[in-house]
């Protein structure tokens, strides 16, 4: 047995590859919070939850708030799966921002946040996320073409269709922090 857990809660299948990835390279205990028994958190010194990024907040973060009694003094590890950039300093203040808003503030100290970009597949997509897409090109649209970043004019160029920046080398350095190698 493990003493990591990785959890995960995934709507489209990229977060739940990942988590997978990580699990594997971990060689942790893999759920999803509904199949979790919550009586088996004595059982880790590391939990590591996997959720889609929506709004800068991490689907599914309100599992571990709802158990930070269970998971203090463990190593918490989120890993948010989106279409934000991890390399962005302003796109990770954001997540920051929407996650600390919704784990308590005991949970900051002991939590690190990790970001890996997902995939979209156009055509399985809801009214809502279909709306948020179209607005985001929108907004990418109104900018000075020669102003746009090299991110934002990889995003003009594949929003409305499927693709995917699902990279199993991104996890490396979650594995790394996880088995206590930090790189800078």
């Amino acid at each position: 047995m493990s003493d990591t857990l990785v959890l995960y809660t995934s709507k489209r299948g990229s977060t739940r590859q990942y988590a997978e990835w990580i699990a594997s390279a971990l060689s942790a205990d893999l759920h999803e919070p509904r199949q979790f028994l919550s009586r088996d958190w004595e059982k880790y010194s590391t939990v590591v939850y996997c959720g889609g990024l929506y709004a800068n907040s991490v689907n599914g973060i309100r599992f571990i708030a709802k158990n930070h009694v269970k998971l203090r003094g463990k190593k918490i590890v989120v890993v948010a799966c989106g279409l934000s950039y991890p390399h962005i300093a302003e796109s990770v203040t954001r997540v920051v921002n929407g996650i600390s808003r919704k784990l308590p503030q005991a949970m900051h100290a002991n939590a690190r946040l990790f970001m890996v970009r997902g995939s979209v597949t156009y055509s399985r997509l809801g009214f809502f996320e279909k709306f948020i897409i179209k607005m985001l090109e929108k907004m990418l649209r109104k900018k000075d073409p020669d102003k746009l970043i090299p991110e934002e004019q990889e995003m003009l160029s594949v929003l409305g269709n499927d693709f995917s920046f699902v990279d199993r080398a991104s996890i490396q350095p979650i594995v790394d922090y996880c088995k206590g190698i930090e790189t800078p």
